[in-house]
């Protein structure tokens, strides 16, 4: 009881101290060099009236530190998760600590983001990587971890004075293969794409097809309408040729019968 004591205690202050620590450095610590930078970019500008005019928003954001990437961001949530899931048995009240932390981390990093960083760009991705192996892991570890403190901590005796140390043995692997199969059961159960947005991303495309099917049938008629606007240039153009050829050939006859009749007159 002792011992169960003493890890208890020591888990609530690892994971207590560990969340108000890393929420102070993580909202305080960009928040305030990029305040420090700003100042100092004023002071260097010369004069106390340049010290006080307001900066525009592209010169504050250039002197804020970059996010580079959210691998921090994972990497808190993925030991938090550690702590609530992988130890739950010996410290109960981590879920609710976790809870708490959340909510405030929801509105710390929306202020970091807001005032300690410089604005990420937007990137496209499927999925959150190689974070989704990692938790799929830890939640199978977390099973066999806690399924292991509870016979450890002679909890099934507890429950269940008349078993051997066997028996209890049997009783926690026969415990651990249950937990692992609902487990699994759910994780294939539960869809990654909720039904909603597939029926959402279908009409999307539906919409999308309709629209360049659409689009390629406007272009093809125009295509046509060219085509044919052209042929019909073409034979208007002929039509003329002819004509004109036809003009010359008329004034060309009259010329020679004008030269005949002056020539018979002559000659008379």
């Amino acid at each position: 009881a002792v011992v169960s004591t003493q890890s208890t205690g020591t888990l609530a202050t690892l994971l207590i101290t560990k969340q108000i620590v890393g929420n102070c450095g993580e909202i305080l610590g960009p928040t305030l060099t990029s305040w420090a930078k700003v100042y100092l970019l004023r002071r260097s500008s010369g004069g106390r009236e340049e010290c006080q005019s307001k900066l525009t928003q592209v010169e504050t954001e250039s002197e804020k530190p970059r996010y580079d990437s959210s691998f921090d961001d994972y990497l808190e949530m993925f030991i938090q998760m550690g702590y609530v899931i992988l130890f739950s048995a010996a410290y109960p009240m981590a879920a609710i600590w976790a809870f708490l932390n959340n909510i405030v981390e929801i509105r710390g990093d929306a202020f970091k983001m807001v005032n300690g960083l410089q604005r990420p760009f937007m990137k496209r991705v499927e999925d959150i990587g190689f974070w989704q192996d990692a938790f799929e892991i830890l939640s199978v570890i977390a099973i066999v971890v806690n399924c292991s403190l509870i016979g450890i901590r002679g909890q099934v005796g507890r429950w269940f004075p008349s078993f051997t140390t066997g028996q209890q043995i049997v009783f926690v692997i026969i415990m651990e293969h249950v937990f692992l199969s609902i487990k699994f059961i759910i994780d294939r159960a539960i869809p990654d794409v909720p039904a909603w947005v597939q029926l959402a991303s279908a009409k999307e495309r539906y919409k999308r097809n309709r629209a360049l099917k659409g689009l390629s049938t406007i272009m093809r008629t125009a295509r046509l309408k060219g085509q044919l606007q052209k042929k019909a240039k073409q034979a208007k153009s002929r039509v003329e040729n002819k004509n004109n050829s036809a003009v010359k050939e008329n004034g060309a006859g009259e010329q020679i019968g004008t030269e005949q009749q002056s020539s018979r007159y002559k000659l008379e």
